[in-house]
């Protein structure tokens, strides 16, 4: 045995031994689970041995919806998370500006006006004086809207005259009819003229990321990227520079340039495989595109967006099949999680097959589909986090009667289907604290709503944990490999410096990782 973690508290999530005391490690592997006895049995001279009394030891965490290159991306550039007005955001975006070379796109992330004094969306006008020549795109908080100035329409080809695009909106000038500076649902129609980052600097961008995520005791994502960011990740595993474990979802986009690569789902190294393919049903709530069956409550003439339809969207789900891939569908609204289960069980009737699909978000449902939602074994891939910065927005714009079954991960266990957590990182921070502390509070970090919001929904910090680790396991076939502390299973450890269960919840988040593991292998650490 090449170490030993002794006297500590050891949440398993292997049903049959919940709890122990102490492990072991030879190799990648866990060797042995038990008490301290258990595991000195097997120590040898040069077994190293770590005395952790009061610390908590949990499989290695998953973070099982990330950006995770774009997420490295961001740590790079203007940063508009948790400012509360738009001033602030200007002054921002006044300070950078000057490292910018003539023509270069200027781009940043992370502004939410629900949060600004202002109480108003940003147009093109809030950024011309500021960046008068250079093209730049700020992208919402939710990454579904963007905020431009005028020379990034002009750069784009976008006036008065253009249409919608199919699933978008250009918002504009009620009076003139000229766009705004404000676009939903088209980041990618601006993405395709920006350059993109070179191979060097999406490399530096992971390991960047990867620098965050082990720091908050994240041992593995699953990112939702192009065939560009798989290069990078894909070079760094061979050059041994990439440690964190990565379950890559690639755009439907993708499919054709991936079978010309001779990508196969599911098979490939221990760091890095492909999973599913990535489809978009609706947009987002702060956008107001989310899909609803009913109208919005804000907004009684709009029911969201149909990023694509149910007949496109049956499409699609068919051509991920038949490429030997399963689905993640990015569904927010409960029309659009409607949609997405009816086109996975049309598609699962005409091509029959193991399959560990997946919908994204799920963050308004109707009650009526969970009988569906469980008979089809799809994983809700949720991100408790959003909660806290969404509780607010979703009672504006749903209602509250509607908001009952908002963000509600009790009854989707109750109902028998797997639920997973995620961060959607850079949309929020990677730390999984925040995730957990707000799936068992059901509030913001200022404490509010009082009591929680719909408090019934509230999860305990086991079922949090398992949605953290075994599931994200389970919904990447890995299950064999990771999301428990079991012997046999790969090295992939969270230690925490103090014991969450003992702690009350609002504490949490305080909470820091003392070490990371993985593959056996300590890639984070502080002192201890």
């Amino acid at each position: 045995m090449d170490l030993a973690i002794l006297s500590t508290r050891i949440f398993t999530g292997n049903p049959k031994q919940p709890w122990a005391e102490a492990l072991g490690i030879k190799g990648d592997r866990i060797a042995v689970v038990g008490t301290n006895a258990d595991v000195k049995k097997g120590c040898r001279r040069k077994t190293q041995i770590m005395e952790m009394k009061g610390r908590l030891v949990t499989p290695g965490f998953v973070d099982a919806h990330t950006h995770f290159v774009n997420f490295g991306l961001t740590l790079q550039r203007i940063d508009f998370m948790n400012l509360s007005s738009l001033a602030a955001c200007r002054e921002r975006i006044r300070r950078a500006v000057a490292g910018y070379r003539p023509g270069e796109w200027i781009i940043g992330r992370g502004w939410n006006e629900h949060f600004w004094e202002e109480e108003r969306e940003p147009t093109r006008f809030d950024l011309d004086d500021l960046i008068p020549k250079n093209p730049a795109m700020m992208i919402r908080a939710c990454g579904h809207s963007v905020w431009v100035n005028t020379a990034a329409l002009g750069a784009a080809g976008i006036s008065r005259q253009m249409p919608d695009p199919p699933g978008a909106r250009i918002e504009r000038d009620r009076v003139s009819g000229e766009p705004n500076g404000l676009l939903r649902e088209m980041r990618r129609h601006l993405e395709k003229i920006i350059p993109p980052p070179d191979l060097e600097m999406r490399k530096r961008a992971a390991l960047a990321a990867q620098r965050e995520a082990f720091r908050f005791g994240v041992t593995g994502v699953h990112s939702c990227e192009s065939l560009r960011e798989w290069e990078a990740l894909s070079v760094l595993d061979d050059e041994g520079e990439l440690k964190i474990r990565v379950h890559h979802t690639m755009p439907y986009e993708g499919l054709e340039e991936g079978r010309s690569l001779s990508i196969k789902p599911w098979r490939s190294g221990r760091r890095l495989w492909f999973g599913q393919v990535k489809l978009y049903a609706d947009g987002s709530l702060g956008s107001g595109t989310a899909l609803l069956h009913a109208p919005y409550a804000d907004n009684p003439s709009d029911r969201g967006l149909a990023v694509l339809s149910l007949p496109a969207l049956r499409k699609r789900v068919m051509e991920a099949y038949r490429n030997g891939y399963s689905v993640a569908i990015h569904a927010i609204g409960d029309k659009a999680v409607t949609n997405s289960l009816k086109a996975i069980a049309a598609a699962r009737e005409a091509l029959p097959g193991i399959r560990r699909d997946r919908i994204e978000h799920v963050q308004l449902f109707r009650p009526s589909d969970l009988a569906l939602f469980r008979r089809l074994g799809v994983t809700a891939s949720v991100q408790p986090v959003h909660l806290a910065t969404d509780w607010a927005t979703a009672e504006k714009k749903w209602g509250l009667d509607r908001c009952r079954a908002s963000y509600a991960w009790k009854s989707l266990l109750r109902a028998g289907i797997p639920l997973q957590f995620g961060s959607d990182a850079p949309v929020e921070p990677i730390n999984p604290m925040l995730g957990l502390q707000t799936a068992v509070t059901r509030q913001d970090l200022r404490g509010n709503p009082r009591g929680g919001w719909f408090p019934e929904e509230k999860l305990s910090l086991e079922e949090s944990i398992k949605a953290f680790t075994t599931i994200p396991a389970w919904c990447s076939r890995k299950e064999k490999y990771l999301g428990t502390v079991t012997p046999g299973r790969w090295a992939d450890l969270t230690v925490f410096d103090q014991n969450l269960f003992n702690l009350p919840p609002e504490q949490w988040v305080s909470a820091e990782v003392a070490m990371t593991f993985v593959n056996g292998e300590i890639v984070y650490r502080t002192g201890i």
